[in-house]
């Protein structure tokens, strides 16, 4: 049920956001941050080995391939921009509308709904824009932080 909702929230959102000019994916940025996702249970930690996988690498959009350390590393990416509300963020990771808002504003969120990059990828990430030079994405339950390389 949880896919299917999250797949009619990114269906709205593509069709809010069609014509609208909007920040692109393209280009170098560096991993910045990793922290542990909202969603694990008390007692349970991130893997520090797969934080340090990501942590202070780069990540290269090209329009034929993403250059990037192991699962992020795509060759034919097909970039969709979607507009997803908060209840969307991490494929509905952080609960439902009200809980949602307030776990996406605490791992640094500003507004909604956020602008995403849906790669089509082996392992299909994505992407969410907090302004036109920062992304965030969840993986192995961290969610990591990336800054565009100036």
């Amino acid at each position: 049920m949880k896919g299917h909702v999250v797949a009619l929230l990114l269906a709205a959102g593509l069709a809010a956001c069609s014509g609208q000019k909007t920040a692109s994916v393209e280009g170098t940025w560096k991993v910045s941050d990793a922290r542990p996702a909202p969603w694990l249970e008390t007692g349970q930690s991130i893997d520090p080995t797969i934080a340090a996988t990501y942590l202070g690498k780069t990540v290269t959009f090209k329009p034929g391939a993403i250059e990037a350390p192991a699962l992020l590393a795509c060759t034919n990416p097909n970039y969709a921009y979607v507009e997803v509300p908060a209840e969307g963020i991490f494929q509905g990771g952080l609960g439902e509308s009200g809980k949602a808002e307030e776990q996406a504003l605490a791992l640094g969120f500003t507004g909604f709904p956020v602008h995403t990059v849906m790669t089509s990828c082996e392992h299909d990430i994505a992407y969410h824009f907090e302004g036109q030079d920062k992304l965030a994405f969840a993986l192995d339950n961290i969610i990591f932080w990336m800054q565009r390389a100036r």
